[in-house]
């Protein structure tokens, strides 16, 4: 009788041991598809800017034009403007100085379809680090302080540097010099 009634008690016990937490997939139930298509795609984005902006700015460049990246405000919207721009005046200024030590002329051109092997590399697709990138870009935009410890749990711990590396990249990046941050300037004194 007494183990009848331990068997009954123990078994729905067991039972939940070992059903599948994540369904009968496998997959988790917590991930978001459509948000990583969205990262996936503005990475796309980000990247064919990335490469336009270098073409553009080494084609100004060899022009004797001015650096004026708005100038193909065309080419780049919103999203894109900052990957745009630091291509863009990366390889303008690399192609001016590649111009004075040949004595005016560059021997030869980098091609446009490679990049530098100096220039920006866009991080690939580390998600907790795109997080940190969110959460940093937020925390410097709002006018907080930096502090990615204040987000402790909302990433998984066992990828904090590269969670608390993307948040320093997007906190401390200078790319939108017209973002007032906390102690830099007048508005908060």
């Amino acid at each position: 009788m007494k183990q009848t009634l331990l068997l009954a008690l123990a078994l729905p016990l067991l039972l939940t041991q070992c059903a599948d937490t994540y369904g009968p997939n496998g997959g988790d139930p917590y991930a978001n598809p459509y948000r990583q298509d969205m990262r996936d795609q503005g990475a796309q984005m980000n990247a064919m800017a990335f490469e336009r902006g270098q073409q553009d700015g080494q084609e100004d460049a060899l022009r004797g034009q001015t650096e004026n990246y708005q100038r193909h405000s065309s080419h780049f919207d919103r999203n894109t403007a900052m990957a745009y721009r630091d291509a863009y005046n990366h390889r303008y200024s690399e192609t001016i100085n590649s111009r004075s030590e040949a004595g005016g002329y560059p021997t030869q051109a980098t091609p446009l379809h490679q990049p530098h092997p100096t220039a920006v590399q866009q991080p690939g697709r580390d998600p907790v680090y795109n997080q940190g990138y969110d959460y940093g870009l937020r925390d410097r935009t709002g006018g907080r302080v930096a502090d990615p410890a204040g987000h402790v749990g909302r990433y998984d711990p066992r990828y904090r540097s590269s969670f608390e590396r993307g948040y320093y990249d997007a906190y401390h990046s200078s790319s939108s010099g017209n973002i007032p941050v906390a102690g830099a300037s007048s508005w908060f004194r």
